[in-house]
């Protein structure tokens, strides 16, 4: 299952604006997709990651993408213990400004002090599964920053990449590690968020229509990415210490406008301690209809 050539036709000619980052290594922003997969390709061939990803199992269910990946169970690194929305950084657990140079995939940045940095996920979900982690160097908490936020979506639409997708878990919504850090995903297939109806509430935020788990969602374009709006709802959310997961991707024109991309939040309840690996955790993967099993039933 495709998705429609015009949508992907939207996204990789889109113009994007000017974003400013300074590359490390690297000077050619528009295949900067290109050069992440492949530093990524390169250090899965090496023994960094604890698991390889090469021909994972897939199939549909329904219109549900399932895919099989029984190593992240057994190998992944012991998630932390997470009790609060806003819980503090801790720095004597583990966080991102400790991972060794062979994980990292790309350092980049628009002032000298605020270093972004792309890091392989060791323990992967699939092929090219990274993290994005904005200002690592700040050692901030897992919590969604309007800066942050601003970051990945100048990212994903700077990859003009059509099988592109970011995710984000707050704490007490299945985050790992209490470090400031989106996920990066490369999937071909299409997702049922990319698909499903929604109802316009007010200006730019919309809702989901007749989908399991009700979302927001935004309508995005390389020319208005609507961060403002965005973390005004994730502010709120916040405040009142309501978890939630985030989704950056594709998808159909809500507005009739020709844009073509979509930002979903769910509020949900809080998930209180260490997320079990080799539990159904539902997170921003399970919500946007893909779903990484761990064991054949």
């Amino acid at each position: 299952m495709m998705y429609p050539p015009t949508i992907c036709h939207a996204i990789m000619n889109s113009k994007s604006n000017s974003y400013h980052f300074r590359f490390e290594n690297f000077n050619d922003e528009r295949n900067i997709m290109e050069h992440i997969k492949t530093e990524w390709d390169k250090v899965h061939k090496t023994t960094v990651f604890r698991y390889k990803v090469s021909g994972l199992k897939e199939k549909y269910i329904a219109h549900y993408f399932i895919q099989l990946n029984p190593d992240r169970k057994l190998k992944r690194r012991i998630p932390e213990d997470i009790n609060e929305i806003c819980q503090k950084f801790d720095d004597s657990k583990f966080n991102f400004t400790r991972v060794p140079k062979t994980e990292i995939i790309l350092n980049f940045w628009e002032e000298p002090e605020q270093l972004h940095t792309i890091i392989g996920n060791v323990s992967p979900i699939n092929r090219y599964h990274s993290l994005i982690c904005p200002s690592v160097n700040k050692k901030l908490p897992q919590i969604v920053t309007e800066d942050s936020l601003r970051v990945v979506l100048e990212v994903y639409y700077l990859a003009k990449h059509c099988d592109l997708r970011i995710g984000f878990n707050s704490l007490c919504a299945l985050a790992s590690v209490n470090h400031l850090h989106y996920h990066l995903f490369v999937i071909t297939q299409t997702l049922p968020v990319e698909t499903v109806k929604c109802s316009n509430i007010c200006g730019p935020l919309w809702v989901t229509q007749d989908y399991p788990v009700p979302a927001f969602c935004f309508e995005t374009s390389p020319q208005n990415i609507q961060v403002e709006a965005i973390y005004k709802l994730i502010g709120y959310l916040l405040s009142n210490s309501i978890a939630h997961n985030i989704f950056i991707t594709r998808g159909e024109p809500l507005s009739g406008e020709g844009s073509a991309g979509r930002v979903f939040v769910w509020p949900r309840k809080s998930v209180v301690g260490a997320k079990q690996p080799g539990g159904f955790n539902v997170a921003a993967c399970e919500l946007s209809g893909w779903f990484p099993v761990y064991k054949k039933t």
